[in-house]
């Protein structure tokens, strides 16, 4: 049995990933963080109507956190693999399980949380939850679990029950850090000013505003709004979740320095999260109360001062990476 401590990633009961709590928790347990992971979270891409049918939550995509980015700076590995191999029976399950636990490495679980007894969804809505898996007994049945989002220690889950709901995992490994940590603008060099992003940084205020743009249009529609709104509220509360992420990233970048541009910045988009959250709080009463355009012009234009103080902050990053003193 692996004695990891749950660790929460973010302070923000909402506004968290399981899988980054999961990560964050590997990593204090191994003396490490996972921090600069973040360093794509400004990107944003809002992309074309595929059908008439398709929502506008659909067409957002955000960053997944980077696995290169913690592995070059924390010197972790992360790999996943989704269930989809017939050869992935209950066998290779346990196989695998007590392969990476007798080498010291607890394994990432991802499973339907309608099937997790403490989970909120439990018994109510098929969605995706992650745990570590830091032990298993064949004789007795059971797979011990330690969930940092919910803040549990160790649970036992009946072996079957959870086999039968499992649909991905990931492995942990360390490895040799390839990139320095504590050194600010190098950090932001290569996270920011990569030319072979999808979106550039001074692109992501337009796709935010197209975004935007196509909510007044049309709003959120359902046939089933309060069925919905659970969907939605997953969906969209990507968008908060990585402007925090970014706010820890820049945190992180400065922690053993004081810059001010940093710290105000890094400041920026934690209310920039905190402000999208609640934008996403409104669209949902809107759309449960008939959508109306007066309503949604409302928090159109709330969507539009957020965006203007992103496109601030992103300039003013790109500024600070570029000047000439770093350059030179």
């Amino acid at each position: 049995m692996l004695n990891i401590l749950p660790v929460k990633s973010t302070p923000y009961p909402t506004l968290r990933s399981c899988i980054d709590d999961c990560i964050q928790s590997v990593a204090e347990w191994q003396g490490k963080d996972s921090k600069y992971m973040y360093g794509n979270a400004w990107q944003f891409s809002f992309k074309q109507q595929q059908s008439s049918e398709q929502s506008i939550i659909d067409r957002v995509s955000t960053p997944r956190i980077s696995k290169e980015y913690l592995a070059a700076y924390h010197g972790i590995n992360f790999t996943y693999v989704n269930r989809e191999e017939s050869a992935m029976d209950k066998s290779f399950l346990l196989d695998m399980l007590e392969k990476r636990l007798a080498g010291g490495m607890p394994v990432l679980v991802g499973f339907d949380s309608y099937s997790c007894p403490w989970c909120l969804a439990y018994r109510k809505l098929h969605t995706s939850h992650a745990c570590l898996a830091v032990g298993v007994d064949r004789s007795s049945r059971k797979i011990y679990l330690t969930d940092g989002y919910y803040g549990r220690p160790l649970e036992a889950v009946d072996l079957d029950e959870w086999e039968s709901a499992c649909h991905f995992f990931a492995e942990f490994s360390l490895c040799e850090p390839s990139r320095p940590l504590g050194q600010w603008r190098l950090a932001l060099e290569h996270t920011l000013l990569n030319q072979e992003h999808e979106i550039q940084p001074l692109q992501v205020a337009e796709h935010l505003r197209a975004y935007a743009d196509a909510y007044l249009e049309t709003g959120i529609i359902a046939e089933n709004p309060g069925e919905y709104s659970a969907y939605f509220l997953l969906a969209a509360n990507t968008l908060p979740i990585t402007r925090i992420r970014y706010s820890l990233f820049l945190s992180a970048i400065s922690a053993d320095q004081e810059v001010s541009e940093l710290t105000r910045v890094a400041e920026g988009y934690r209310i920039a999260g905190e402000t999208w959250n609640m934008v996403n709080q409104f669209m949902i009463k809107v759309m449960c109360s008939g959508n109306k355009p007066a309503q949604r012009g409302k928090i159109h234009k709330k969507m539009l001062e957020i965006i203007h103080s992103e496109e601030a902050l992103l300039l003013e990053l790109v500024q600070l990476v570029n000047q000439p003193a770093f350059k030179s």
